[in-house]
């Protein structure tokens, strides 16, 4: 099965092995590779709504992995029982909508020891409440499909002397993982999110809340610098 860019890349972080739940699961593909390619031991797929994972499940039996795959309707982590699985994946969602879902299946969570996300926004409050929860970040990746961006991490839980601390706010907007790797995918993202930021200053006019709006911009284009100058430190990027 040939997956798209960002489906790959989610699937890509999954550990070799691990029991997974493919929670916002749409049609299932994400779950069938996984169950294909023999990298999770079990999976089970999980939607929301009835449409999805009703043609989950019809994807799933035209593969011949119903012993693999299990299909439920499922708000979040609703249908799972604690310790039933040992990863979350859950991706194409907003942030906030990701934090809902582990916030309210706490019960699963404190049983899960790698989670797998891809928020297609507020992906600093999602790096907040992860490194909160005794995970720590230990990959990160970044894909451009359809001319847009999109950033995957793998969080891992880890003993509290392990765990994940910052002070930079760039470094959870951004991350540190693909700073540090100097990725080429992340570089041409700043760069594009600065001029982006950059236009939209030269429009502005005097004005008390235009002059606030400023600063916010400003603050943001002060973030990017941060970041860049910690990509473009030491070796080239690549």
């Amino acid at each position: 099965m040939r997956l798209s860019k960002r489906l790959l890349m989610n699937v890509s972080l999954v550990p070799e092995g691990a029991r997974v739940a493919d929670i916002g699961c749409d049609h299932g593909y994400a779950s069938i590779w996984l169950a294909s390619e023999g990298n999770a031991e079990k999976v089970i797929a999980m939607d929301v709504n009835k449409g999805p994972i009703e043609r989950a499940r019809e994807h799933v039996r035209q593969a011949g992995l119903e012993d693999f795959i299990a299909c439920r309707q499922s708000d979040g982590t609703g249908k799972l029982v604690p310790g039933e699985v040992d990863t979350l994946m859950i991706a194409g969602m907003g942030g906030l909508l990701m934090i809902r879902i582990l916030e309210e299946g706490r019960a699963v969570l404190e049983h899960v020891e790698c989670l797998v996300l891809q928020p297609q926004s507020d992906i600093d409050a999602v790096r907040r409440y992860v490194l909160g929860e005794g995970f720590s970040l230990t990959e990160e990746k970044a894909c451009v499909e359809d001319g847009k961006y999109y950033f995957a991490m793998r969080a891992e839980r880890c003993p509290a002397d392990r765990q994940t601390t910052w002070e930079e706010e760039w470094q959870y907007r951004y991350g540190t993982y693909l700073v540090q790797k100097k990725d080429s995918v992340l570089l041409q993202y700043l760069n594009k999110e600065r001029k982006k930021y950059e236009e939209i200053l030269r429009k502005f006019d005097s004005g008390q809340e235009e002059n606030e709006r400023r600063r916010g911009l400003l603050h943001k284009i002060n973030e990017i610098d941060k970041c860049l100058a910690q990509m473009m430190s030491g070796p080239d990027c690549q």
